[in-house]
Protein backbone atom coordinates (compact mmCIF):
# COMPACT_ATOMS: atom_id res chain seq x y z
CA UNK A 1 0.00 0.00 0.00
CA UNK A 2 1.25 3.03 -1.00
CA UNK A 3 1.03 6.11 0.55
CA UNK A 4 0.40 7.74 -2.09
CA UNK A 5 -2.91 6.06 -3.12
CA UNK A 6 -4.11 6.22 0.70
CA UNK A 7 -3.64 10.55 0.62
CA UNK A 8 -5.37 10.63 -2.85
CA UNK A 9 -7.89 8.19 -0.97
CA UNK A 10 -8.65 10.80 1.92
CA UNK A 11 -8.33 14.15 -0.56
CA UNK A 12 -11.07 12.25 -2.57
CA UNK A 13 -13.31 11.52 0.37
CA UNK A 14 -12.61 15.09 1.63
CA UNK A 15 -13.90 16.64 -1.65
CA UNK A 16 -17.20 14.24 -1.44
CA UNK A 17 -17.73 15.27 2.39
CA UNK A 18 -17.46 18.61 1.67
CA UNK A 19 -18.65 19.36 -1.87
CA UNK A 20 -20.96 17.21 -1.40
CA UNK A 21 -22.99 18.50 1.45
CA UNK A 22 -22.72 21.86 -0.25
CA UNK A 23 -23.91 21.10 -3.29
CA UNK A 24 -26.98 19.32 -1.29
CA UNK A 25 -27.83 21.97 0.94
CA UNK A 26 -27.64 24.76 -2.01
CA UNK A 27 -30.10 22.30 -4.04
CA UNK A 28 -32.47 21.76 -1.32
CA UNK A 29 -32.09 25.75 -0.91
CA UNK A 30 -33.19 26.40 -4.81
CA UNK A 31 -35.48 23.79 -4.60
CA UNK A 32 -37.86 25.71 -1.71
CA UNK A 33 -37.08 29.23 -2.73
CA UNK A 34 -38.13 27.94 -6.30
CA UNK A 35 -41.13 26.37 -5.41
CA UNK A 36 -42.56 28.27 -2.38
CA UNK A 37 -42.05 31.98 -3.19
CA UNK A 38 -45.11 32.54 -5.10
CA UNK A 39 -46.87 31.53 -2.53
CA UNK A 40 -44.87 33.12 0.26
CA UNK A 41 -45.12 36.41 -1.83
CA UNK A 42 -49.32 36.09 -2.23
CA UNK A 43 -48.90 34.96 1.85
CA UNK A 44 -47.63 38.34 2.67
CA UNK A 45 -49.27 40.24 0.29
CA UNK A 46 -52.79 39.42 1.48
CA UNK A 47 -52.11 39.18 5.06
CA UNK A 48 -49.26 41.86 5.30
CA UNK A 49 -46.64 40.33 7.23
CA UNK A 50 -44.01 41.86 5.64
CA UNK A 51 -42.67 41.87 9.15
CA UNK A 52 -41.46 38.34 8.58
CA UNK A 53 -39.49 38.68 5.91
CA UNK A 54 -36.17 39.26 7.76
CA UNK A 55 -37.48 35.61 9.90
CA UNK A 56 -38.25 33.91 6.82
CA UNK A 57 -34.46 34.43 5.97
CA UNK A 58 -32.73 33.02 9.24
CA UNK A 59 -35.23 30.17 8.52
CA UNK A 60 -33.97 29.56 4.97
CA UNK A 61 -30.02 29.96 5.97
CA UNK A 62 -31.24 27.61 8.73
CA UNK A 63 -32.69 25.07 6.50
CA UNK A 64 -29.83 25.16 4.55
CA UNK A 65 -27.57 24.23 7.15
CA UNK A 66 -29.28 21.55 8.69
CA UNK A 67 -29.66 20.10 5.13
CA UNK A 68 -25.61 20.21 4.93
CA UNK A 69 -25.46 18.77 8.24
CA UNK A 70 -28.28 15.91 7.30
CA UNK A 71 -26.30 15.39 3.68
CA UNK A 72 -22.53 14.95 5.53
CA UNK A 73 -22.83 11.02 6.43
CA UNK A 74 -24.01 10.19 2.95
CA UNK A 75 -21.56 11.96 1.30
CA UNK A 76 -19.02 10.44 3.08
CA UNK A 77 -20.17 7.18 2.62
CA UNK A 78 -20.14 7.71 -1.09
CA UNK A 79 -16.41 9.09 -1.08
CA UNK A 80 -15.43 6.08 0.62
CA UNK A 81 -17.15 3.78 -1.82
CA UNK A 82 -16.40 5.65 -4.61
CA UNK A 83 -12.37 6.78 -3.49
CA UNK A 84 -11.75 2.85 -3.00
CA UNK A 85 -13.69 1.98 -6.24
CA UNK A 86 -11.42 4.56 -8.34
CA UNK A 87 -8.04 4.53 -6.58
CA UNK A 88 -7.49 0.69 -6.46
CA UNK A 89 -10.14 -0.47 -8.85
CA UNK A 90 -9.40 2.18 -11.57
CA UNK A 91 -13.13 2.29 -11.59
CA UNK A 92 -13.39 5.86 -11.91
CA UNK A 93 -16.03 6.87 -14.09
CA UNK A 94 -19.17 9.57 -13.52
CA UNK A 95 -21.77 6.19 -13.22
CA UNK A 96 -19.28 5.14 -10.53
CA UNK A 97 -19.41 8.47 -8.51
CA UNK A 98 -23.94 7.97 -9.23
CA UNK A 99 -23.46 4.34 -8.03
CA UNK A 100 -21.42 5.43 -4.76
CA UNK A 101 -24.02 7.99 -4.05
CA UNK A 102 -26.74 5.54 -4.69
CA UNK A 103 -24.73 3.70 -1.98
CA UNK A 104 -24.35 6.08 0.49
CA UNK A 105 -28.13 6.81 0.47
CA UNK A 106 -29.04 3.16 0.77
CA UNK A 107 -26.87 2.50 3.65
CA UNK A 108 -28.22 6.00 5.31
CA UNK A 109 -31.54 4.73 5.53
CA UNK A 110 -30.57 1.62 6.51
CA UNK A 111 -28.81 2.79 9.13
CA UNK A 112 -32.28 5.00 9.87
CA UNK A 113 -34.31 1.83 9.85
CA UNK A 114 -32.68 -0.35 12.36
CA UNK A 115 -31.04 2.98 14.76
CA UNK A 116 -33.38 4.91 16.44
CA UNK A 117 -31.61 8.06 18.25
CA UNK A 118 -32.97 9.44 21.36
CA UNK A 119 -34.85 12.93 21.41
CA UNK A 120 -31.36 14.56 23.00
CA UNK A 121 -29.45 13.01 20.28
CA UNK A 122 -27.95 15.13 17.60
CA UNK A 123 -27.82 12.50 15.30
CA UNK A 124 -29.83 13.38 12.16
CA UNK A 125 -31.62 9.96 10.81
CA UNK A 126 -34.89 9.11 8.41
CA UNK A 127 -37.56 7.57 10.66
CA UNK A 128 -38.01 4.89 8.20
CA UNK A 129 -41.06 2.12 8.87
CA UNK A 130 -41.43 0.14 5.67
CA UNK A 131 -39.40 -1.45 3.55
CA UNK A 132 -41.50 0.68 0.14
CA UNK A 133 -41.06 3.79 2.52
CA UNK A 134 -37.35 3.07 2.16
CA UNK A 135 -37.57 2.15 -1.19
CA UNK A 136 -38.75 4.86 -2.04
CA UNK A 137 -36.74 7.43 0.28
CA UNK A 138 -33.33 5.68 -1.57
CA UNK A 139 -34.95 6.34 -5.22
CA UNK A 140 -35.79 10.04 -4.01
CA UNK A 141 -32.73 10.93 -2.77
CA UNK A 142 -31.07 9.10 -4.90
CA UNK A 143 -32.75 11.33 -8.42
CA UNK A 144 -31.39 14.46 -6.30
CA UNK A 145 -28.06 13.03 -5.36
CA UNK A 146 -26.93 13.09 -9.58
CA UNK A 147 -26.22 16.70 -9.10
CA UNK A 148 -23.90 16.68 -6.26
CA UNK A 149 -22.23 13.43 -7.04
CA UNK A 150 -21.61 14.63 -10.71
CA UNK A 151 -19.91 17.78 -9.22
CA UNK A 152 -18.20 16.02 -6.73
CA UNK A 153 -16.52 13.55 -9.09
CA UNK A 154 -15.79 16.54 -11.64
CA UNK A 155 -13.68 18.40 -8.36
CA UNK A 156 -12.23 15.06 -7.25
CA UNK A 157 -10.93 14.15 -11.29
CA UNK A 158 -7.01 15.44 -10.77
CA UNK A 159 -7.29 12.61 -7.93
CA UNK A 160 -9.09 9.87 -9.20
CA UNK A 161 -7.48 10.19 -12.80
CA UNK A 162 -3.49 9.38 -11.39
CA UNK A 163 -2.31 5.75 -12.75
CA UNK A 164 -3.18 2.61 -10.99
CA UNK A 165 -0.53 0.99 -11.33
CA UNK A 166 -0.05 -3.05 -9.86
Amino acid sequence: MSLARIARVIGIVMIFSIVGSLSVAALVSLLVVGLGASILQLIFSVADLDGFRSLLSIALWLLAFVAALAALLPSLGAGVVFALSAVYAGQNAIWMAWFAAAVGIAGFIGFGMFVQPSESSAVILPGVRSLTQALSLSALLAGIAVIPASLCWWFARPLHRGNVAS
